[in-house]
């Protein structure tokens, strides 16, 4: 993918070249470090503040209040395994994690789930029913306020930041329901 990567910059500075476009090649590659810039100060410092509030719903305890929620839906999804030592924890927290679109605070939450839930494996060199489950939904990317997909469209000037909300819900639940599906047949195949 490097090798492709370099010979496609080389290909298409040439093709400017040949077509007479320096100014704006150049304009290109100057503003290019600045662009990244914004974009990575953006992210992190979402991911900082999301992560935050991530925390402070943790320590608080208000975690609890998601319990009454989020328990019965965990439990209907991954099944009696949420009831064993802070599965239930890590399960939730990531859960919320994606439900608010935090990206990669959500992919940390979920490698310390799919740590948890390792643990109680019952096959050691393969993963778990409910690990697949969490692979899965972690995958479909479910968030009900993607956050950092409406910071970067602002960011970048978007008229309609939020245009894209439904097709992303509705991507996200296919992708859930196709995944389950498939990976229930397998399960018993």
């Amino acid at each position: 993918m490097a090798k492709i990567w370099k010979y496609s910059i080389v290909i298409f500075f040439i093709i400017g070249l040949f077509l007479h476009h320096e100014g704006e090649m150049m304009t290109s590659v100057m503003e290019t470090p600045y662009m990244v810039f914004d974009l990575v100060t953006t992210v992190v410092l979402s991911a900082c503040l999301w992560g935050g509030f991530l925390n402070i719903i943790e320590k608080t305890g208000f975690m609890n209040y998601f319990a009454v929620v989020l328990k019965p839906l965990l439990r209907f999804i991954y099944g009696p395994i949420i009831e064993k030592d802070h599965v239930y924890d890590e399960l939730s927290s990531n859960m919320i994690a994606n439900l608010l679109g935090l990206g990669t605070l959500a992919t940390l939450s979920g490698i310390k789930a799919f740590q948890r839930l390792y643990t109680f494996s019952p096959y050691p060199k393969r993963p778990s029913r409910e690990m697949l489950t969490l692979v899965i939904f972690n995958t479909a990317g479910l968030c009900l306020f993607p956050s950092s997909l409406i910071m970067l469209r602002k960011q970048f000037g978007s008229v309609t930041p939020y245009a894209f909300y439904p097709y992303m819900l509705g991507i996200s639940v296919t992708i859930i329901i196709v995944g389950l599906i498939i990976q229930r047949v397998i399960d018993h195949g």
